[in-house]
């Protein structure tokens, strides 16, 4: 395999690794984001179908929870303001 698109995938492994070190969860999401899309394009190319679906489930998950944030601390927000 080519030596570039086995640095891709570990650059991607690497910030999926990096996200669990956070200590702020919305900063471990959106690492572990940019990891799983890493991760989610290296596997497409090699193949690797059962990895492709659990890449695309954490982007899903982590893409929920953090919509999710923003909009409660939307909501907290105008709920003070009124």
């Amino acid at each position: 395999m080519n030596i570039y698109l086995e640095i891709f995938g570990y650059i991607g492994t690497a910030l999926v690794i990096i996200s669990m070190m956070m200590k702020s969860i919305n900063r471990l999401r959106i690492f572990n984001i940019s990891g799983s899309v890493i991760s989610t394009i290296y596997s497409i190319i090699a193949g690797a179908w059962p990895i492709v679906v659990m890449n695309v489930s954490l982007i899903a998950i982590n893409s929920y929870h953090l919509l999710k944030a923003y909009l409660d601390k939307e909501n907290k927000q105008k709920g003070l303001e009124q």
